[in-house]
């Protein structure tokens, strides 16, 4: 447990054992978090919003950390994130969700380069530095679906500018427009949008 420790960057590991966790600082809990994870040198380590609520400096810590022990025990990870700045600087591949489902699938650049699904279209628009200074702030309207309700069509169509009937009521599938790049949007697909 000590070298666990010391591996995930915690000095002085011997006096830190014994301490409770509201002794410890987000950055510090999360590295004994990543600690516990790794303890048993899996093979994939599902990391959900690993950088949540920590300051840029500790999230670029905690996110090298984890690429360091990615590197050395040569095990896959999985981000689960809403930061796009953790992805594009992250990721080699992306999945994006909206309400459980996936909406589209890509090679990192291609998805920041070229993004097919509305919902991904959309979540670039809204990050607040690609926005021009004193510009309203782009926001997705509309509110997430309900889902204990069933979604018969893409999900996001309640909220998305280029939905039209078909979209709310006929299922879509991923469909590959690119070698390694999917999406699920009938519009798209019918080369409207």
């Amino acid at each position: 447990a000590l070298e666990g420790l010391e591996a995930v960057g915690i000095s002085d590991a011997t006096k830190r054992i014994n301490l409770y966790a509201h002794e410890f600082s987000g950055g510090m809990r999360q590295r004994v978090m990543i600690a516990m994870a790794l303890i048993t040198k899996p093979e994939l380590l599902i990391a959900d919003e690993p950088t949540t609520a920590l300051d840029v400096t500790i999230q670029a810590q905690i996110l090298e950390l984890i690429k360091k022990m990615q590197r050395e025990l040569g095990m896959a990870v999985i981000f689960v994130t809403h930061d796009l700045g953790v992805v594009s600087g992250l990721c080699d591949r992306v999945q994006v969700m909206y309400a459980g489902r996936i909406v589209e699938t890509a090679d990192t650049r291609a998805l920041f380069y070229t993004p097919r699904h509305p919902y991904t279209l959309a979540l670039q628009r809204s990050i607040p530095s690609l926005q021009p200074k004193g510009a309203e702030l782009y926001t997705i309207r509309g509110m997430p679906p309900d889902l204990s309700k069933p979604l018969p069509g893409c999900p996001f169509a309640p909220r998305c500018e280029f939905a039209v009937e078909k979209c709310s009521t006929h299922p879509v599938m991923l469909d590959e427009v690119t070698f390694g790049h999917a999406h699920a949007c009938w519009r798209v697909r019918l080369g409207e949008i």
